[in-house]
C-alpha cells in the first residue's frame, strides 16, 4: 500500500495491483447491485416523461398538460434519447446507473493520486475508495433503482476533481464549470454544489492574495463560471417558457413540509450516518487533516468538509427522503470516502513520522474493509426486508410495491381506452404500463395541487394530496388513489358501508384477479357509466 518507491518493475507491479483492485471493485459493485436489482416506482414518473418526449415530442406527464413533475431534466432527456433508439428505460436506467457508479469510483482514484501528487494508477491507495464504495449498501442499491442518483453523483465528484486539480493561483477552468452545469441540469442541487465550489475557491483566493495580488477571479475562473451559466441559464429560461414557472412543480410540493421537515431530516441524516457508518471516513478525514501539512491533502479535506456540512443542512431542511438506503446522501459519499482514505494514509504517515510500511498499511485497510463488509451485509439484509422506518421505506418494500403496481398497470393497459382517465396515488409504474392519462394525487405532476392545496403531511414527496372533490371534478374512469384494496378474495377488503356513498357519486367497486399480484384480487372504483375490460356500465344494482 505504498505510494512512493522506485520506478521500473516496482512501478509496474503497483499499476498491476491497482488495476486488479479496481477490477475487483467493479465486479463487487455489480454483484452487490444484483442483490437489489430493482427500479423504484418514482423512477417510472421520469420514464413517462421520457416516453412522451421520445414518442410525441412533449416533455409532459399527460399529453397537452405542461407541468414539470420531475427534478432530473438531463436524466429524463437522456433516457428519452435511448428510447428513440429502442432501448427501454427499465433496463437502460440500470445499465447507465452502474456505469456512472463505476465512473465515480475511477474519479475517486484520481482524487487520491492528486492528493498524493503522483501520476494516476501508480498506487494501490487509489483503489481503496472504490473497494469501500462497492461494498456500501446505498451506493450499490442506488446504482439500480432507475433514478438519476449515480449520474448526479458522478458529475458532482468529477466537477470536484477538476476543481481540486487546478492550481490555487489560477483556479479551475471551463471544464469544471461545464461539469457542474451538467450536474445542475441533472438535479437542482447541482447549483448548490457549484456555489460551494466557488465559495471554497474564494477562500483559497483570499489566502493567495499576498502571493498573487489577485482578489478577483482569474480569466480561467470567469470562463468556468461562464460555461456553467451557458448551460444553466438557457434551461432556466426554457423552463419558464415551456412550463410557465421558474421552478419545477415538484419544488412547490417538496418545500411545503414546514417545521416537521427538520425533525424528519435530522432522523434521516442520523440513520444514514448509522447505516453507512459515515462517521468513520469523517473521523479519518479530520484526523488526517490535523496530521499533515501537505497542501493537496488539506485542500481535499477542507473542500469535502464544506460539501458534507452544507449538504447535510440542506438534507435536514427538506426532510430527507422516504426511500431507504438514503439515496439523497449519495452525492457527497464518494468525496467523504475518498477523503477518509487519504486521511488514513496521512495519519499512518504521521504515526510513523515517515511512509508507513506497506504490510502495516495493507493490514489496516484489510481490517477496516472486513468490518465494513460485515456491517454492510447486516444492513443489506435489513434493507431487503419489507418494512418502513419512521416513514423511510426499505428497498425491499419499494421493490415489492413497484412490482405490484407494474402488474396492475399492465392489466389496465390491456383494457383502457384512449379517453380513459385515472386518479392514482402511486403515479409511477401503474401509469407507465397502463399508458392512461392520470391525475397524480400527490401533485408532483399537477399544477393545482402543487400551488393551491395546503400541505397535510411533512413526509417528503407526500406533503400534499388531491382533495376528493378535485379528483371527482376530473371525472376519472377509475380511482385507485386511496380507494383500492388488494386481498385474497373480492369482498375481503372494501368497506361495504361506503358503497352507497360512492354510487351516489357515480362510482362502484369492481374486483379483478391479476396473476402474480401479492394477493390475487385487486379491488378499485370504476365510473358506473363506463366500460373497462370485463366490466360494463351499470344502472344501479350493486355487483
Amino acid at each position: 500500500m505504498t505510494t512512493d518507491g522506485p520506478t521500473g518493475r516496482g512501478a509496474g507491479a503497483r499499476r498491476l495491483l491497482c488495476g486488479a483492485l479496481f477490477a475487483l471493485s467493479a465486479l463487487g459493485l455489480y454483484l452487490h447491485m444484483r442483490r437489489f436489482a430493482f427500479v423504484t416506482d418514482d423512477a417510472f414518473i421520469s420514464f413517462v416523461y421520457a416516453r412522451n418526449l421520445a414518442e410525441h415530442g412533449q416533455l409532459v406527464f399527460n399529453l397537452g398538460e405542461r407541468v414539470e413533475g420531475y427534478t432530473n431534466f438531463l436524466w429524463t432527456v437522456f433516457l428519452a434519447g435511448w428510447m428513440r433508439l429502442g432501448w427501454q428505460p427499465e433496463s437502460s436506467s440500470i445499465v447507465w446507473g452502474v456505469l456512472c457508479a463505476l465512473g465515480t469510483m475511477l474519479v475517486c482514484g484520481r482524487l487520491v493520486s492528486q492528493a498524493h501528487r503522483r501520476p494516476a494508477w501508480t498506487s494501490p491507495w487509489e483503489a481503496v475508495p472504490a473497494l469501500f464504495l462497492a461494498a456500501l449498501p446505498g451506493y450499490a442499491c442506488w446504482s439500480s433503482g432507475g433514478l438519476e442518483t449515480q449520474l448526479f453523483t458522478f458529475l458532482v465528484t468529477l466537477g470536484s476533481a477538476l476543481h481540486l486539480a487546478a492550481s490555487e493561483e489560477e483556479g479551475p477552468g471551463p471544464a469544471a464549470g461545464l461539469v457542474f452545469g451538467l450536474a445542475a441540469l441533472t438535479r437542482p442541487e447541482g447549483n448548490l454544489f457549484f456555489a460551494l465550489a466557488l465559495a471554497h475557491r474564494q477562500v483559497e483566493r483570499w489566502r493567495q492574495v499576498g502571493k498573487t495580488g489577485r482578489f478577483w477571479p482569474s480569466r480561467r475562473e470567469l470562463l468556468s463560471i461562464a460555461c456553467f451559466l451557458a448551460l444553466v441559464v438557457p434551461h432556466f429560461l426554457w423552463r419558464h417558457h415551456y412550463y410557465g414557472w421558474w421552478l419545477p412543480n415538484t419544488f412547490y410540493i417538496k418545500s411545503s413540509g414546514g417545521r416537521g421537515a427538520w425533525g424528519r431530516g435530522l432522523y434521516y441524516l442520523r440513520r444514514a450516518t448509522e447505516q453507512h457508518a459515515l462517521w468513520a471516513p469523517l473521523a479519518l478525514l479530520l484526523l488526517g487533516w490535523a496530521a499533515t501539512t501537505a497542501r493537496p491533502v488539506r485542500r481535499l479535506a477542507s473542500y469535502t468538509t464544506l460539501f458534507v456540512a452544507v449538504f447535510a443542512l440542506y438534507v435536514i431542511s427538506v426532510g430527507g427522503d422516504f426511500m431507504g438506503l438514503f439515496r439523497f446522501s449519495m452525492p457527497v459519499v464518494p468525496l467523504l470516502v475518498t477523503a477518509g482514505a487519504v486521511g488514513l494514509r496521512a495519519l499512518l504517515a504521521r504515526l510513523y513520522r515517515r511512509r508507513a510500511p506497506a504490510a502495516l498499511a495493507a493490514g489496516v485497510v484489510a481490517a477496516l474493509f472486513a468490518v465494513h463488509l460485515w456491517h454492510a451485509d447486516a444492513v443489506d439484509r435489513a434493507a431487503l426486508a419489507i418494512g418502513s422506518d419512521n416513514g423511510i421505506d426499505t428497498p425491499g418494500y419499494l421493490r415489492w410495491y413497484t412490482r405490484d403496481r407494474a402488474l396492475i398497470g399492465q392489466w389496465f393497459g390491456r383494457y383502457a381506452q384512449p379517453d380513459d382517465y385515472a386518479a392514482v396515488g402511486g403515479a409511477g409504474a401503474q401509469v407507465y404500463y397502463s399508458r392512461m392519462r392520470s391525475l397524480d394525487c400527490f401533485g408532483l405532476s399537477d399544477e393545482y395541487i402543487a400551488h393551491q392545496v395546503p400541505a397535510a403531511s411533512d413526509r417528503p414527496g407526500h406533503q400534499k394530496y388531491a382533495p376528493l372533490e378535485y379528483q371527482l371534478s376530473r371525472r376519472p374512469t377509475i380511482i385507485t388513489s386511496n380507494y383500492y384494496r388488494i386481498g385474497p378474495s373480492p369482498r375481503c377488503c372494501p368497506p361495504l358501508s361506503d358503497e352507497a356513498a360512492w354510487r351516489a357519486r357515480g362510482y362502484h367497486y369492481v374486483s379483478v384477479q391479476i396473476p402474480g399480484l401479492s394477493s390475487p384480487w385487486y379491488t378499485f372504483l370504476k365510473r358506473m357509466d363506463r366500460t373497462l375490460g370485463p366490466f360494463g356500465p351499470i344502472n344501479g344494482d350493486i355487483d
